[in-house]
């Protein structure tokens, strides 16, 4: 904790003490902040948890999916692109039929996945309000980039300027918008500071960001708690998964073998009493799996669900 300022009448004596106090605070920091758990249980026991399905479950029917989600014992982020489970195009059509699905195994879709950058983005209000009217109130944007050929800061006010009109069409739907923070040199968000500057003003139920913790790992290193003080107050989603370094190349891995610790997660969830929770199994090679071949990847997912249950204390 930083020393506070004097008051006015407050002795130099008393105001080297304080400074005194607030210094040893400082030396302390670090370790405070590695081993004190910040998310208080109570809170923790609230929160949902989904799984990605991606690449892994594609083109399952809707029942196929239901019974998978049931098998992993999570809900669902459900992929509504034009490579995904269900097309933009024909997501008032096809996702009741996916939220009735797994409404028969008590199953849920948290998140929706989707493709959309721009404001202005065919289908991008068509697949909004469907999803808000089934009941489903978080989706995913697909992220911004950069052009490392072109300056960064004209790029930044662009960004932060479409950020402001998706965050109006998200308010007018009654839907949050979740900004992923990806790793690589040319995804926004990978330096936490720049996306906090895009989202800066925008309430965070109408966008904030899902907060990655593989990603945020990889890109900032020792320094993720102050990553994670600064950033906290636009969290609106926890994306976990885990890797390893070997040299300088991230390889992935189940959660209980990987690096990002659980002092990551407790203080991302840190006074959340709700926050849907997605669970990114990547260390499995993304392809489609078909159905009846389904085993291994169940396996994967609720080995890793276990572990991050086990965190939440939700065990």
């Amino acid at each position: 904790m930083n020393p506070s300022l004097p008051a006015p009448d407050l002795s130099r004596r008393a105001f080297l003490a304080q400074a005194g106090i607030g210094a040893a605070s400082l030396a302390l920091a670090p370790a405070a902040f590695a081993a004190t758990p910040a998310a208080p249980a109570a809170a923790a026991k609230k929160l949902e948890i989904a799984g990605f399905e991606k690449h892994f479950f594609e083109k399952y029917t809707p029942d196929q999916l239901a019974q998978t989600a049931d098998e992993m014992d999570l809900h669902i982020e459900l992929t509504v692109r034009p490579d995904g489970h269900v097309k933009p195009e024909a997501a008032a059509d096809e996702l009741p039929r996916y939220v009735a699905a797994l409404a028969k195994k008590n199953r849920r879709i948290l998140v929706v996945a989707a493709s959309f950058i721009r404001p202005d983005e065919p289908h991008l209000e068509k697949v909004l309000r469907a999803s808000r009217a089934l009941g489903i109130r978080h989706y995913r944007h697909r992220g911004f980039k950069y052009d490392l050929k072109k300056p960064i800061k004209p790029q930044l006010a662009n960004f932060r300027s479409m950020a402001r009109d998706l965050a109006a069409i998200h308010r007018s739907v009654g839907i949050t918008g979740l900004y992923q923070n990806h790793a690589g040199a040319n995804y926004v968000g990978a330096a936490i500071w720049d996306i906090d500057y895009v989202l800066d003003d925008i309430a965070p139920q109408d966008f904030s960001l899902a907060l990655d913790t593989r990603h945020l790992l990889v890109e900032q290193g020792r320094a993720w708690p102050s990553a994670v003080s600064m950033i906290a107050p636009r969290v609106g989603s926890l994306f976990v998964k885990s890797f390893k370094w070997d040299r300088d190349r991230t390889v992935e891995t189940p959660l209980a073998d990987g690096i990002v610790p659980k002092t990551m997660v407790d203080r991302i969830v840190a006074g959340h009493a709700a926050l849907p929770v997605c669970l990114h199994v990547e260390h499995l090679k993304l392809q489609p799996i078909p159905f009846d071949q389904r085993a291994a990847t169940v396996a994967a997912f609720r080995a890793d669900a276990a572990v991050l249950r086990g965190w939440l204390g939700q065990a």
